[in-house]
């Protein structure tokens, strides 16, 4: 892989990362109702995930997505599902003001693998992937040191992006000190799970 190609590579995923999306209203929604740690666990499940796709695409992602098909479908709507279910938490939790406690392992071991769901039944990320990585490298000389330079680009620039956005989400969080203004916090964090559920599952 050629200098050339890891910038051409890190701005198609800057790209990518700063567009709307499911991954990224389930970032946002978890910094909000949990704080900044939850949200990048949760980018942490979305690295994973690429890291996935990226394999599947070094090794062969047409023939594999065809052969595992049913399941990335099934995968898809559980997440969604979650996404629903968290949304109808926080729509319907008690108005108290917004005061975030610290995230356990076990708790931050969910956000990981709530943003590993989210983005495995996501096609945006197969579509990335399958299209983007032919024109970088020759995908019948693929090299481990690929692999290892193209996850490096993918976490530092996915923690760039996303950590922005759960800094100003942190920021927001904090003009919610009040129980009126926390019922309509939970409400719009509600809205959103419930929206990037039924996005994921639309797809």
């Amino acid at each position: 892989m050629t200098l050339e190609s890891a910038v051409a590579f890190a701005i198609g995923m800057f790209f990518l990362a700063l567009s709307p999306g499911p991954g990224l209203a389930t970032i946002i929604s978890r910094g909000l109702a949990s704080g900044p740690v939850a949200g990048l666990a949760v980018t942490g499940g979305l690295v994973l995930a690429d890291f996935f796709f990226m394999g599947i695409a070094m090794v062969g992602l047409t023939a594999i997505a065809t052969a595992v098909g049913p399941v990335f479908q099934l995968v898809k709507y559980a997440g969604a599902a979650y996404l629903v279910w968290l949304g109808y938490k926080a729509f319907r939790s008690t108005a108290s003001p917004l005061l975030v406690a610290p995230r356990s392992g076990k708790g931050l071991i969910k956000d990981v693998g709530l943003g590993f769901l989210v983005t495995l039944g996501n096609p945006k990320a197969i579509l990335f992937y399958s299209a983007l990585l032919p024109t970088f490298l020759d995908m019948t000389a693929i090299r481990f040191a690929d692999f290892l330079v193209l996850a490096g680009i993918v976490v530092v620039v996915s923690y760039l992006v996303y950590g922005g956005y759960i800094f100003l989400a942190e920021r927001s969080r904090r003009l919610f000190a009040s129980s009126k203004a926390s019922r309509r916090f939970n409400r719009l964090t509600g809205s959103i799970l419930i929206g990037a559920g039924v996005a994921v599952a639309a797809r």
